[in-house]
């Protein structure tokens, strides 16, 4: 079992050291943009260690920084817990920054609760249990009924 953790956790590093290099080396366009800021300076695996007891760091990422996190995670969710997340990492920092801006006590959660509540919100959290009691069992009553009306009024295009 411990082999298969620390393949793991390889491929995760290998795919995302592949990323970031693709994102920082990939050919730029006259617009400036999330992904032209500086980002955080810091090497990819103390980022992640971050961002796995906080988010504050996260308003300090530029776009690329932010989308290969998302990715880590999406990742470690597959390999570890054989989840799928359909919708790709810049829907999900998009829906990031929506909650930071939106509740800024959320600074406190970690990437990977912030990540799994987002997509079970999203009913994109495919991990064999039924969409419906799964957003039940993790937001509760109130907010299962909250997210519920959020995503009618999305459905008719109002949100």
């Amino acid at each position: 079992m411990d082999k298969r953790i620390g393949w793991a956790a390889l491929a995760v590093a290998g795919v995302l050291i592949v990323g970031l290099c693709y994102g920082f080396l990939s050919n730029r366009s006259g617009k400036a943009s999330l992904s032209d800021r500086p980002g955080v300076g810091m090497a990819f695996p103390e980022l992640m260690s971050q961002l796995s007891r906080n988010m504050s760091l996260w308003e300090r990422m530029n776009m690329v920084e932010r989308k290969a996190a998302i990715d880590g995670v999406i990742l470690l969710f597959k390999n570890r817990d054989n989840v799928a997340l359909l919708n790709n990492s810049e829907f999900y920092a998009g829906k990031i920054d929506e909650t930071l801006r939106t509740n800024p006590m959320v600074v406190n959660l970690d990437i990977t609760t912030m990540l799994r509540i987002l997509a079970i919100m999203e009913y994109d959290f495919y991990n064999g249990e039924n969409k419906d009691a799964l957003a039940l069992k993790t937001l509760g009553q109130q907010g299962f009924d909250q997210n519920r009306t959020r995503r009618e009024l999305a459905a008719r295009g109002g949100a």
